[in-house]
């Protein structure tokens, strides 16, 4: 996949539309217009008219009224209310609008300590969503309980719009195909089942499954720090630790989707971050309250008023920061990102934590590189599988490549 800018949740709708073209028969040619009108439609959230979309795809007047037609027909295009003139008399025009509510897809992050679900329209808005944490998740039949109640949550109002589309992003090694490699983070899963058990409660539609953090790493690209990056590093801290990168543009998965699989290397330093970091954390308290005290403590909030546990809070991001910097270095050393974009469990004292691996990181280094927070946020695996969800039906529904 070769990332893109984009001005919203919506990928890359061109479709060529150029008559005359050798081969081209005229049923192909019908096709290809009303991909490039339904294309125009579903870009933006507003209604046109017939004139309006002759001029925006360059085709005639009766090409397009024809194109409509095929186009309402099939269920993604729909008449919409006109829209009065002033000063204008006599009939109004026709307006067409895509029918972003004739499907929805889901995106799914399923981790080791919670789940995020999203559900959304053919647009990409957002119409539900689901959090639920959890101590662990690696029991396989705690986890195929807790997402069994997510997907139902999620789909429980779908009003009568067909799933069309569900991704779910997993701690595990997933091959270009789809299918589940290996995972150290949760075997059970794979043991007992749990990703067919998953394809099982969406009978006749797609679903897919991909590494959390490459879901996460297509997050950003099209929404957050990797917008116009070509070669950048992702990197999910927490309890659970892994990478991504994108390399020329393009997202880097490896033979097998082991790319940047690092993560049970001693050398790194990140085969036991998780649990010295777990063993830092008092039995009075749990992680995300750490990394929330120490997100106060860095923004001089009033709210840390307990200085002790703030001081402690801090210690134990910059701690966590100091036990992976190893495999960051090699990370950094081989790819030469741009950036390095840090999300997961850590986000909330992100700051904090990025300011101390550069510490340790930077004299390392020939060149600098920026160490930033994500700006897509907690929800990154979840949007990712998302745009991977609405790729699928956007491409193999709706015909638009």
């Amino acid at each position: 996949m070769i990332f893109r800018n984009v001005e919203a949740m919506a990928v890359d709708l061109t479709v060529s539309t150029i008559p005359g073209s050798v081969g081209t028969t005229p049923g192909v040619l019908r096709q290809m217009n009303s991909r490039a009108i339904l294309g125009a439609l579903l870009h933006e959230d507003v209604s046109r008219t017939v004139t309006e979309l002759s001029r925006s795809v360059g085709l005639s007047r009766p090409t397009v009224e024809a194109a409509l037609a095929d186009l309402v027909d099939e269920g993604w295009v729909v008449e919409a209310e006109a829209i009065a003139t002033p000063n204008k008399a006599g009939r109004r025009a026709k307006r067409f609008a895509a029918d972003a509510s004739a499907g929805s897809v889901l995106g799914v992050d399923l981790g080791l300590h919670g789940i995020v679900g999203v559900r959304a329209d053919l647009r990409g808005v957002t119409l539900a969503r689901v959090e639920e944490r959890y101590a662990d998740l690696a029991d396989a039949e705690q986890a195929w309980t807790s997402v069994q109640d997510v997907v139902r949550r999620l789909t429980g109002s779908v009003d009568g719009a067909p799933v069309l589309a569900a991704t779910f992003g997993v701690p595990a090694v997933v091959d270009r195909h789809g299918a589940i490699d290996y995972t150290v983070a949760v075997p059970e899963w794979v043991e007992r089942r749990v990703p067919g058990r998953i394809q099982d409660l969406f009978p006749g539609t797609a679903t897919f499954f991909d590494n959390d953090a490459k879901l996460a790493a297509t997050a950003e690209a099209m929404w957050g720090r990797f917008r116009g990056v070509r070669d950048g590093l992702y990197l999910v801290m927490g309890r659970q630790i892994g990478a991504a990168f994108v390399v020329d543009g393009v997202l880097a998965r490896g033979a097998r989707g082991a790319a940047g699989e690092m993560g049970g290397l001693a050398s790194t330093g990140w085969p036991g971050a998780p649990a010295r970091l777990e063993a830092r954390i008092t039995a009075d308290t749990d992680v995300e309250s750490v990394f929330a005290a120490a997100s106060a403590a860095a923004a001089s909030d009033p709210a840390a008023s307990d200085q002790a546990a703030s001081t402690a809070a801090v210690d134990t991001v910059r701690a966590l920061a100091a036990d992976v910097a190893p495999g960051v270095v090699q990370l950094v050393t081989t790819i030469d990102p741009e950036v390095v974009v840090v999300g997961g469990e850590v986000l909330p004292a992100a700051e904090v934590f990025c300011a101390a691996l550069d510490e340790h990181v930077a004299p390392q280094l020939r060149h600098p590189v920026a160490i930033v927070p994500s700006t897509v946020g907690r929800d990154a695996v979840a949007m990712g599988a998302l745009a991977r969800s609405l790729t699928h039906v956007r491409s193999v529904h709706m015909g638009l490549g």
